[in-house]
């Protein structure tokens, strides 16, 4: 899960997994995020909202640590 709270604008671009039940599962980037939703692009050029449960990062960030 990808909380909104924890998202920095160096988030935008990463990959991510979208995994819902009983929904396939698909792989695009992160492109913004409000209050609410998570925008990911999938295909096209545009964002798709996804719920913070649903998405994770592809690859953990270890860049902080």
């Amino acid at each position: 899960m990808i909380k909104i709270k924890n998202l920095k604008k160096e988030d935008v671009g990463r990959n991510v997994i979208y995994n819902r039940a009983f929904c396939k599962i698909e792989f695009g980037k992160l492109s913004s995020w409000n209050d609410k939703y998570i925008f990911v692009r999938f295909k096209g050029p545009n964002g798709e909202a996804c719920e913070e449960e649903d998405v994770s990062f592809e690859f953990p960030d270890y860049s902080n640590q």
